[in-house]
Order: C-alpha cells, then structure tokens, then sequence
C-alpha cells in the first residue's frame, strides 16, 4: 500500500463507538492521518424498528468499505457494531474485484483495525440474526459461513476435541433466535483489535481464548481520552491552576499527575480547586440563563447529564428521578443538604424519538422551576441540542457526571472520561468506561449504582424482568410514574401514555424500573457529600489525579 494511501484512516462508528470516536479523530489527526467519519447515531426509541435500523447499520457499512477501497484507507472500528465492513469488504474483493478467498481475506484483516470499550456479554440492540441477514443479505451470511468455519478450523487446531471452546469462540451463538457475535467477527477479522479492561466474567474467559489463538493482535488497552485537549481549551480555570501547581510540565507528561493525588489532602489546595470549580459553575450559568432561561446558583451541586438521549442511556430513568425529587420537596418536610441544578443536554443531531422524549423532559424541567416551593433546592434546565462550545461549559460546569445507561450496554462511553479528566464525581452504572474508571480511581471515590452487567445479562435473558411487578411492589416506582403521566406534568390527558407503555413492555432490555430506587438513592448520597467540601473535593481531585492512563496525545 502506498504511504500516502497508509495514512488515511476510516472511522465506523455506530452508537457506544460516536463518543470513543470524538477521542480517537483528534489523536489520529495529531499524528497527522487523514481521517474520514462513518457515523450512525443509535437509535432514539426503544421502539425503534430492528429492521430499519439494521438496513442502515449494511448501508453505513458498505458506503466505509467503498471509500476505504478507493483511497487504499485502514478501516477503524470504533465499536461492535462496525464488524459488518469485514463480510462488506471480503465481498467486495471477491464478487466485485474477483480476488481470491485467501488473498481477500489477508487483504481485508491487514487494513482493518478495532478499537472497544469493555467487553459485555452482547452488544445492545438490535440484534443481527441469523434470519434476517438470510432475507436480506444471503451472500453476506455465506461470507460470514464461511469465515466462521475456517476460524473453527483453528480453533479445533488449537484445543483438538474440545466442543465447550469451539461453541464459545464460534462467530454465531446458537439456540432461540441464533445471530451473530459481532464482537468475535471484529476479533478474527481485524489486524489489531484492543479492548478495554477489565476483561471480566464470562466475555473475559472468551478474550482469554482469543488471546491464546491470536496472540499480540488482541490488546488491552484504556480507552483514550484527548485530555490536553479537554482541560485547555475548554476549563481554562483548571489549566490555570494545575499549571500554578505542577508547571508547563503537567500537559505534556501526563505522569506529571503523580504527586498530584497527594493534593487532595491538603486543604489549601482543595481551597483553590473549589474555587476554579465554582468560576466553572459561574461560566456555565451565564450560558444556561441565556439559552434555557435558567438560574444557576453557584452554590448548587451541578448535576449534569450529556449524551445521545438513546434508549440505552436511558433518558427516562432521569426524568422519573426528577418527577420523585420533586414530589419529596413539594411535600414539605425535608430540606436537602445543598441546592442542586441539573442539565440535560443532548450532543449532535435530533432524530424522530426525540420530539416527544424533548417534549416529556422539558414539561417535568417546566413544572419544577415553575414551583415557588422547590425553586430553591432544585432548578432544571433542559438542552435538546448542544454544539461544542456548550459541552466544553457542560464538562467544565459538573461536579456530579450522571451516567445512568444500563450495565453491559456500552452506553457509557469515553464523553465520561472528559467529565473525570475535568474533575467531576462520576455518578453511573457498571458499565463501559465508568468500569474502568472504578478500576482506576477505586469504587469509593465513584457513585456506583444498580444492577451489574451480568445481572442485567441474565434478567435479560431469563425473561424475569417483570416491570409491572416492579411497579406494583416498589411505592417510589409507582407513585414516581404515575405522576410523570399524570396532569402534574402532561400537557394533556394521555400525552406521556407512550412513556409509560415503554416502560411497562416485558421486552425493555433497559430494565428501567428495576435500577430506580437505586438511581434516587445514590443520588441522594452525592448531595449529602458535596455539603461536605472536603470529601467531595477530595474525590474530586483524584478523580482527576488518576485519569492520567486514559490520556493520549496521538495514535498512529
């Protein structure tokens, strides 16, 4: 391949894979590779139509094949979900450029790269089956029979006999509804693949397998985060003081951190961090006055919550925490421990599923900000777009990240490392990057809450997930949901019935419901320490102080 031609990077991502890729473009231009974007935003609803979108994840795909082909380009896989460019490619080299199997295949692994979060039992929603891709791709599902077997082929090479290895490591999973493993497909089809650790449970013992098959071409590797970027242009209070205390040194060593962690526990600094924090918290108030018409008390805790809005990020979850919040303040008799603002804000373009989630999150802001009895304790502003310059005040602006996607679904993806590496508390599931922020910061600087990967896993695939039991066992579910569709906050009779019928489907592989108590809990907890400067400072600056292994300043 030519050198110029080696230089040129295509970048597949189609939902967890958006927020790794916002990391990865910056680093790889940085070292001077000429990148192109293959983008899909995961799908809004819940009832989005698998069909619909599976159509537009082989569209997405072929369209970065092609442009890879024409301009001799790596592919780079930034999530699960971009594993279909390999079949896409090996029958583009074999149909259409009549290459040889062996040759197509040498071919396509060399220039095909993967890049993961952690490793989950199965990628979220929607699933590749094997009967779909046999209606509407049947070429595709030969390419991928055929790259299984071979693969098989080694593995029995490997571990002759052994039938237990041989089911796992196999690109397709087998029994009721039998698809395809798209993770396994990007490790067989790629010349590097690195996933993030941990590598735990039972994806952990598969990584292990592939490990002993294919060697050094899978890695564990932290997913990147583009920190100088981040906390120069876009915190210049923070920039300030960590050059004040650590020298010019701190931006391009980022082990210049080491004896940063020991700061925490001085009060002096933890007095200066406090006060870059709050001209943060000042910054961001202005834009949130001026855009959403919304107050921000500096004092408050900023709670913020940024991402796509997907279904698996669970958008929901937040709005039925504000509906319980507000309900307890109206109530009278409790006083919180500190003011608390929270932002909701969704990065990139709206798509269908957002005008009535929109509509939804920002009558529930409108009701509590409208309430003389609550405005004090708690104001919410509701952002359905945000450009960059707005999430450089979002990150900044946080003390508290709320990440509340469900564990094992990838939708905490590397935009939460930017909140940890601007010195916000992380407050969220066990899942994607927030697992490896708990093995890097430890669980007791984090806000970990709900069920864990496997548990979802097997809620999810034992069918016991019953949200109407849920709601008739737990009040604070019941009263909570009621309310959200109730008059308080709809606009109209049955106007948020939607979000109730969503919320009510046996199917929801979210599992909304079940993490709710855990949700308001946790959050509860936050509040009670940010009252406390010292412990939530202190959490605060190692939060950061430890981020240091995510940093990246280029990739090749």
């Amino acid at each position: 391949m030519p050198e110029a031609a080696s230089r040129v990077v295509h970048v597949f991502a189609a939902e967890a894979g958006l927020e790794t890729a916002d990391e990865l473009i910056p680093a790889l231009q940085a070292a001077g590779q000429v990148v192109h974007e293959h983008e899909l935003p995961p799908a809004p609803d819940v009832a989005q139509d698998d069909a619909v979108r599976l159509r537009a994840e082989l569209a997405l795909a072929a369209e970065a094949v092609r442009a890879a082909e024409a301009d001799g380009g790596r592919l780079l896989l930034a999530d699960v979900r971009g594993a279909l460019v390999i079949p896409e490619r090996m029958r583009l080299l074999l149909d259409e450029r009549g290459l040889g199997w062996d040759e197509a295949w040498a071919r396509t692994t060399r220039s095909t790269v993967s890049r993961f979060g952690c490793p989950a039992g199965e990628p979220s929603r929607p699933y590749w089956h094997v009967a779909f891709l046999e209606a509407e791709e049947p070429r595709l599902l030969e390419i991928l029979f055929e790259i299984n077997r071979r693969h098989l082929d080694e593995v029995e090479t490997h571990w002759p006999g052994d039938g237990g290895r041989r089911r796992r490591l196999s690109l397709f999973r087998e029994g009721e509804g039998r698809r395809l493993r798209l993770g396994q497909l990007a490790i067989v089809g790629s010349s590097q693949v690195f996933v993030a650790p941990p590598w735990e449970g039972p994806a952990g013992e598969i990584l292990a397998d592939f490990g002993a098959l294919v060697g050094p071409a899978l890695a564990a590797s932290a997913t990147p985060v583009f920190a100088r970027r981040i906390v120069e242009h876009g915190n210049p209070p923070l920039a300030e003081l960590l050059r004040l205390t650590l020298g010019s040194a701190w931006a391009e060593d980022p082990q210049s951190f080491a004896r940063f962690e020991t700061l925490a526990f001085e009060s002096s600094f933890r007095g200066a961090f406090r006060k870059a924090r709050r001209a943060n918290r000042e910054r961001l108030g202005a834009y949130l006055l001026a855009t959403a018409g919304v107050e921000l008390d500096p004092d408050s805790l900023v709670d913020v919550r940024l991402g796509l809005f997907a279904a698996q990020e669970r958008p929901l979850l937040s709005a039925l925490g504000l509906v319980r919040e507000h309900l307890r303040l109206a109530a009278g008799g409790w006083t919180p421990p500190s003011p608390r603002t929270v932002v909701l804000a969704r990065v990139g373009e709206g798509q269908g599923g957002d005008v009535r989630l929109f509509a939804l999150l920002g009558a529930v802001a409108d009701a509590i900000n409208g309430d003389e009895r609550v405005r004090k304790a708690l104001r919410v502003a509701v952002l359905p777009r945000c450009d960059a310059a707005a999430v450089r005040l979002l990150v900044a602006g946080a003390d508290l990240a709320n990440e509340p996607g469900t564990a094992g679904s990838g939708a905490t993806g590397a935009r939460a490392l930017r909140f940890a590496a601007s010195g916000a508390v992380m407050l969220g599931t066990r899942d994607g990057t927030l697992r490896e922020l708990q093995a890097a910061v430890g669980a007791d600087n984090l806000f970990l809450f709900g069920l864990g990967p496997l548990e979802t896993h097997a809620w999810r695939e034992g069918r016991v997930y019953r949200p109407r039991d849920v709601y008739a066992i737990d009040p604070l579910v019941r009263l909570s949901l009621d309310a959200l569709v109730g008059h308080r906050y709809a606009p109209s009779p049955g106007a948020f019935d939607w979000a109730k019928e969503a919320l009510f489907d046996a199917r929801d592989p979210w599992l909304v419901l079940a993490d709710l108590g855990a949700y308001v809990h946790r959050q509860d907890e936050a509040l009670a320490e940010f009252a406390d400067p010292r412990t939530f400072t202190e959490k605060a600056i190692l939060t950061l102080a430890r981020t240091r292994r995510f940093w990246v300043e280029r990739l090749s």
